[in-house]
C-alpha cells in the first residue's frame, strides 16, 4: 500500500514596486527548497504571480515569508 502524501496548493498575485526583485529569487528559492515547496514563482519590478504546492506546514512557512515582506503582505 503506497503511503499518502497531503499537499497543499496555493496561486497568487500581487501587484507591488519591487525594484529588488532580483535580489529576493535567491532566498526565496532556498526557502521553497527548505520546506519541500515546488512550483512556480515570478517575481518582477511590478510585483509576485505564483503556484506552489507542497505539505502544508511547509506552505505555511513560504507564504508566512512571502509575506514578510511589508509589499507583499495581504
Amino acid at each position: 500500500m503506497a503511503k499518502r502524501m497531503d499537499s497543499t496548493v496555493a496561486t497568487f498575485y500581487q501587484f507591488a514596486d519591487l525594484p529588488d526583485f532580483e535580489a529576493k529569487r535567491a532566498p526565496l528559492k532556498e526557502e521553497c527548497d527548505r520546506h519541500s515547496v515546488q512550483g512556480t514563482i515570478i517575481l518582477a519590478h511590478e510585483g509576485i504571480n505564483g503556484t506552489i504546492a507542497g505539505p502544508s506546514a511547509g506552505m505555511e512557512s513560504v507564504l508566512k515569508f512571502i509575506r514578510s515582506d511589508e509589499r507583499l503582505a495581504v
